[in-house]
């Protein structure tokens, strides 16, 4: 040990703290009375505040402190106690090499600890490994703990996207955990997404659709697609409670969609042959679907910039047709055929069952309108209007369940009857194809030079039953 010490530095940590760093503030002031005590200059302060002492977790100003004693900076250390310098015996001996090469003094505000002795190096050991043995006794309680929570089907871990957590207290006002609830923009946002997936929507667009709705993830950084697909991968949406990724029974919390949509998106998420590229996102409605109506090959688009954005045929370079007039024939027919009523009906293993699904979800959705005419007339006030509607978006819920059941093909959620035109011009471009791919093959006529373009111009084939 040191006989003279020139430059002394305080080391602080406290694994937990509330927020208010009262905790390790009062070591350190402990520790400046200590250094006061023995006439000790401190030359620095090194805390690290709400950190453990773990292997698993780093200690940024514990590693700066080892690296100002290899320095010469610090001869001396004040600290509260031992175990908070370390609680692993093999960082323990790290710091006792470092302490005899370099001769560095320790003191704790229980007494000094000579490390340049045998019996000061007993002491300093022999707490560090009382300690490291309260580490693991805690550790061993805390995995029951959360092994009796996970049983319990409570919740735990971070908060997920959909859900915010309300502490709940006892008779006696302490902490018991918490209970997920729903919230209500995020969890309409995560039942969409679900539908998405299922109609074929890349994860880049899921990522897209949060964003552009305003959302962040819980660091507040913008959805990435790999981010999206891991999120909805999770059983917890379906109301599953998970302990080491296995699924151990029902959550205490309210599921944002029925298992089966979540078993139908965890399908699609898995498949084999499905493209997580990180590619350019379609542009144009028909680029690699429609076809050439000369040699049937797929055309593709021609953007320069002194003529108008075209489709072309890169195989017999014989057709070009400009990309605007194209896509709104195109645009017209699908959403007509999509309003029509028959249209699921011919594709349902079970047509008269749709139909009543159908019938009825268009009769709620008659019926929230007709509410909405009222409050508009001043025959009802908000407060009525508002409750109607909760009680009929209730009922609107389990009609879309039913018709989605009786339907031959998610691809067309949400996308068919009187509102396909809103669905449509909502859509994503990816979305718009995938319904395209279902319901029909596109080919592009060709004709004479100088003929200007007309609608019979753009062929429709449809699918059969479509």
């Amino acid at each position: 040990m040191t006989t003279q010490v020139q430059s002394c530095g305080i080391y602080a940590r406290i694994s937990q703290d509330d927020g208010t760093a009262l905790g390790v503030g009062r070591q350190i002031d402990d520790c400046a009375a200590e250094a006061l005590r023995r006439a000790w200059p401190v030359a620095e302060i090194f805390s690290d505040n709400d950190v453990s002492a773990t292997r698993t977790k780093p200690r940024p100003e514990y590693e700066r402190l080892l690296r100002e004693i290899e320095l010469g900076a610090i001869d001396a250390v004040v600290v509260f106690d031992v175990d908070r310098l370390t609680r692993t015996p093999s960082e323990l001996e790290r710091f006792i090499d470092l302490a005899d090469r370099h001769h560095v003094a320790l003191a704790s505000v229980g007494g000094e600890v000579d490390l340049a002795t045998p019996q000061g190096r007993l002491t300093a050991r022999i707490k560090g490994n009382v300690a490291r043995h309260e580490v693991e006794q805690m550790s061993r309680r805390l995995k029951r703990k959360f092994q009796q929570s996970a049983a319990e089907g409570k919740s735990h871990g971070v908060v997920p996207f959909g859900y915010r957590r309300l502490r709940q207290l006892d008779d006696h006002g302490r902490d018991v955990g918490g209970q997920d609830v729903v919230h209500p923009e995020e969890a309409a946002a995560v039942r969409e997404l679900y539908k998405l997936v299922v109609a074929g929507a890349s994860l880049r667009n899921l990522a897209k659709y949060l964003n552009d709705q305003g959302f962040k993830t819980k660091r507040g950084n913008p959805f990435q697609g790999n981010v999206v697909g891991n999120m909805l991968r999770k059983p917890r949406y379906a109301g599953h409670r998970t302990h080491a990724n296995q699924i151990i029974g029902k959550g205490d919390w309210e599921p944002l969609v029925s298992q089966d949509l979540y078993d139908e998106a965890l399908a699609v998420l898995s498949a084999p042959g499905r493209r997580h590229s990180r590619g350019l996102e379609p542009k144009y409605l028909l680029s690699g679907l429609g076809l050439c109506g000369r040699c049937t090959s797929v055309l593709r688009p021609n953007v320069g910039t002194r003529r108008p954005p075209s489709y072309v045929c890169p195989k017999c370079m014989k057709l070009t047709r400009q990309i605007a007039p194209v896509d709104a024939v195109v645009n017209a027919v699908i959403v007509g055929r999509l309003s029509e009523p028959s249209l699921l009906a011919n594709l349902s293993p079970e047509p008269s069952a749709l139909m009543d699904s159908v019938q009825a979800r268009d009769a709620i959705l008659g019926r929230m309108d007709s509410a909405a005419d009222s409050f508009a007339a001043g025959e009802i006030t908000a407060r009525q209007l508002g409750r109607i509607n909760e009680q009929l978006q209730t009922q609107l819920q389990a009609a879309e369940i039913r018709v989605a059941r009786n339907q031959p093909s998610r691809v067309l959620d949400g996308m068919t009857g009187a509102s396909a035109a809103d669905a449509w011009a909502a859509a994503s471009i990816d979305r718009r194809r995938a319904v395209i791919s279902a319901l029909a093959s596109i080919t592009v006529l060709p004709t004479g030079p100088g003929i200007r373009f007309s609608p019979e111009q753009v062929r429709v084939d449809w699918k059969e039953n479509a």
